[in-house]
């Protein structure tokens, strides 16, 4: 192998490929100068193609350092472009300090976050249902599992909030009995004490005492109310206690929530506003709840806000 092989690359490359000829220094200023005009009027980006576009057409190939001193310029042009639309710098620790401050919006939930509460499959699926679809709108919600006798809240973004064991309607069943909100509890037959399945939009309102209550239908006389202890005999406090869900069997068909749970969550939200709650059935099937004919029960639609006429429910 030749000896001078490696010593001098530009004697080994022909005239037309060497660096912008050899004109010496006015013709190199010459050549800057039309580069800058052409990006200046289309663009860097574009300017850049076009400056390439005539290397090749001319028969002058840019070398590699040539390329990078473009892309420089290119980089420069960006900044100072970035500079007078008032916006970060790229790859500059502006822009990263700004991502910082200003960070990007979480993705919408696709499934229910429980944290680290391990719920039944049949709540799961519930909360899941309605967070994919965003069944609920921008209203809070709660999940109620009939089977387990327990309830879970959660924000209108699909985040659990909390949850806790309640006491559920005596009898087994996922219909209410036609005009049972209007019969004497003293007449109410044990049969008839369910707690209806569904998808129920809430109203607050009042026990017949003034006592702040939730109701998902109000003409079935079906509502979310603290627990109270009025027959002593049901042992309605202790059966809260109770690790074992058919021990929470006790109530009339309202939803008798333990009263720290109520004060914290149920009334300083629910008590103020709408929310959703999801009822889920024991003797039907999920589809012909939720699936078949889904749509606001005809019950808890409302046209305005209306003030509603105190009930008692505060023993059902």
């Amino acid at each position: 192998m030749p000896a001078n092989t490696f010593a001098d690359p530009a004697a080994r490359r022909p005239a037309a490929s060497r660096p912008y000829g050899d004109d010496g220094l006015l013709q190199r200023l010459v050549l800057r100068v039309r580069d800058l005009l052409i990006m200046g009027i289309v663009g860097p980006i574009t300017g850049a193609l076009a400056i390439v576009a005539i290397h090749v057409a001319t028969g002058v190939q840019p070398t590699a350092v040539d390329q990078q001193a473009e892309l420089a310029r290119q980089r420069e042009a960006e900044r100072a472009l970035a500079i007078l639309e008032d916006r970060p710098v790229p790859g500059t620790a502006a822009a990263s300090l700004l991502r910082q401050i200003v960070p990007m919006p979480e993705p919408a939930l696709t499934e229910a976050d429980f944290r680290d509460v391990q719920p039944t499959r049949d709540a799961r699926r519930m909360a899941d249902w309605v967070v994919l679809r965003h069944d609920n709108g921008r209203m809070p919600f709660i999940v109620l599992d009939k089977r387990d006798a327990r309830l879970y809240v959660f924000q209108a973004d699909g985040h659990l909030v909390d949850q806790t064991p309640v006491l559920l309607g005596s009898a087994h069943g996922d219909d209410t009995y036609p005009g049972i909100g209007d019969v004497p509890i003293d007449q109410v037959k044990p049969y008839q004490r369910t707690t209806a399945a569904g998808r129920f939009v809430t109203r607050p309102g009042l026990d017949a005492d003034h006592t702040d209550v939730v109701w998902l239908d109000y003409d079935a006389a079906l509502a979310m109310h603290r627990v109270i202890n009025k027959v002593k005999s049901e042992r309605r406090l202790q059966r809260l206690a109770s690790a074992d869900p058919r021990v929470r069997r006790i109530s009339w068909g309202c939803i008798n929530i333990p009263i720290a749970f109520f004060d914290t969550y149920i009334s300083p939200v629910f008590g103020k506003q709408r929310g959703v709650t999801y009822v889920i059935p024991e003797r039907k099937t999920f589809a012909e709840v939720f699936e078949q004919g889904h749509g606001v029960p005809a019950t808890t639609v409302a046209t305005a806000f209306d003030t509603l006429a105190p009930k008692d429910v505060a023993q059902r």
